[in-house]
């Protein structure tokens, strides 16, 4: 099951975290951790053959909510757009102080380069020989 239908790439059910229970599977066994001054993005493998995202963006970090929710639809956007590349890990992402202060561009630049170490990591891993 998967998003992904020809060209089309959407955002159902199936690609988000939904419980608190896969919240925390993601923050007590994070695999890898892609870390910027303005976000901090915590992955783990899954069994499944798609990506699934996950997102905290407190009030504390982003206070109004307005930037909230844009802040929300521009990494929703970003994701849908790299999930072939992300298959297979359970996604959360952080929202860390004065993101709310960058204009979409940049944050649309910062989750691809973001996305590009999640992956590296990710493929890195599988190539490691286990001892």
């Amino acid at each position: 099951m998967t998003a992904a239908i020809g060209n089309k790439v959407g955002f159902d059910r199936s690609l988000r975290l939904l419980k608190a229970a896969d919240y925390k599977r993601v923050f007590d066994g994070a695999e890898f951790k892609v870390s910027h001054s303005n976000l901090l993005i915590l992955s783990r493998r899954n069994s499944y053959d798609y990506p699934r995202l996950g997102l905290v963006i407190a009030k504390k970090n982003v206070r109004f909510a307005v930037s909230r929710n844009r802040i929300k639809r521009l990494i929703r956007e970003s994701f849908r757009h790299h999930q072939a590349e992300l298959k297979g890990l359970d996604i959360v992402i952080l929202a860390r102080k004065g993101i709310d202060r960058k204009d979409n561009p940049e944050i649309s630049g910062l989750l691809i380069k973001q996305w590009q170490r999640l992956q590296q990591r990710s493929q890195k891993s599988q190539t490691l020989p286990t001892p």
